[in-house]
């Protein structure tokens, strides 16, 4: 059974103890709740905080304790995602038999060649602003064109993905749910070589999805493969004006992008959790959990703990080995993962070897610090 949670989308930075948004601020309230309070409850949502590492990575993997059956209402549901074994792993096991590993990998070529046409086009007098010329652009022509979304209708998907987490107003997705209702009914009749196709072909022990649970994964995927792209150019920015340096060592070396993502999604991802709740009375570090009572892990809480991440509060981009829980842990491990490693690494290749000038300060300006925090809040 589904518990529905009534929140903010905001909870997270409602909750948090550090004085402003930054990871500096984040990291040292972290440590304070790392050594002074753990585990936290607030009656006000009948809801536990856990901050520690291991703490985490168990609310995560213990789906027999704790359930991800839990619909936080205003926020979008990844179809079959938000669900437990068994349901979960026929849902997964035929979203993964579409959305593999070879299908992100033979994007490579194609993003790239993207990459290199936003910079070319944006780049009009040797300037390029890297957030609102690629990081807003790129993940929605990415993800539209893994779908199968046709050229015509690129446009109104593009804002429908922004209206998905309120960055353009309406949050009614009704209207994206008839549009894959209609493209998986066009897909059913004449099968192409894109997303959409092999989500409805996908076969499990018999089984396959319905329209409805194809439409949602869909959205989910949009979701996934939209936002954290997005969020982690922008960071990306973000973390260059702070450490120019940064900048440099992955144009001389673009051998180093990989840990600059890695790094980035564990220092910069500040205000990231999963909520679960309790399928049977439990304990944490001797605080009793009751049946029915919310668990929100800090994700970002155990990438800064020490005991996994020594010299937690500086920015390493040769950190290893480097086991953030930034897109989970177990069984519902982020499924867009590989897609966003992915857009990253090439955005950030083609950025760092190319012949544009980028003024980091003018591209985060553009952004702002406020989109920002609506990123990592969505």
């Amino acid at each position: 059974m589904t518990c529905v949670f009534s929140m903010s989308l905001t909870l997270g930075a409602v909750l948090s103890g550090a004085k402003d948004g930054s990871p500096e601020a984040q990291a040292a309230w972290y440590r304070e709740m790392h050594a002074n309070q753990p585990i936290r409850y607030q009656p006000e949502y009948d809801l536990w905080e856990v901050f520690c590492y291991d703490d985490v990575q168990r609310v995560l993997t213990d789906y027999r304790t704790f359930s991800a059956e839990i619909l936080v209402e205003n926020f979008p549901e990844t179809e079959g995602m938000n669900t437990d074994p068994p349901q979960h792993g026929h849902y997964r096991g035929l979203v993964s038999k579409a959305f593999t590993p070879r299908r992100v990998t033979q994007l490579i070529p194609r993003v790239a060649s993207m990459v290199d046409e936003i910079l070319e086009q944006g780049s009009t007098d040797g300037w390029i602003d890297i957030v609102e010329q690629l990081a807003y652009p790129l993940p929605v022509r990415v993800i539209g064109e893994m779908l199968g979304v046709p050229t015509e209708d690129k446009e109104r998907f593009r804002i429908w993905s922004y209206q998905l987490f309120g960055f353009l107003p309406n949050q009614d997705n009704s209207e994206l749910m008839n549009y894959f209702y209609d493209q998986l009914d066009q897909r059913a009749k004449e099968p192409s070589d894109d997303l959409m196709s092999a989500l409805l072909a996908a076969e499990q022990d018999g089984a396959r999805l319905t329209r409805e649970e194809a439409a949602g994964m869909c959205v989910g995927l949009l979701a996934a493969g939209n936002v954290t792209t997005t969020l982690l150019l922008g960071l990306a920015t973000r973390r260059f004006v702070k450490q120019p340096e940064v900048f440099q060592q992955i144009r001389h070396d673009p051998s180093l992008i990989p840990g600059v993502i890695e790094e980035l999604l564990r220092y910069e991802f500040v205000g990231a959790y999963n909520m679960r709740v309790a399928r049977c009375d439990t304990t944490i570090k001797g605080c009793e959990i009751k049946e029915g009572q919310v668990v929100m892990a800090w994700l970002s809480a155990a990438n800064f703990d020490e005991t996994h991440f020594p010299h937690a509060e500086q920015f390493d981009i040769r950190r290893s080995p480097n086991p953030h829980l930034t897109f989970g842990h177990g069984i519902h491990f982020c499924l867009g993962a590989p897609l966003a490693r992915m857009e990253a690494k090439v955005a950030l290749a083609g950025v760092s070897t190319g012949k544009e000038r980028i003024d980091f300060r003018e591209a985060l300006c553009s952004m702002g610090e406020e989109s920002l925090k609506e990123l990592m809040e969505a």
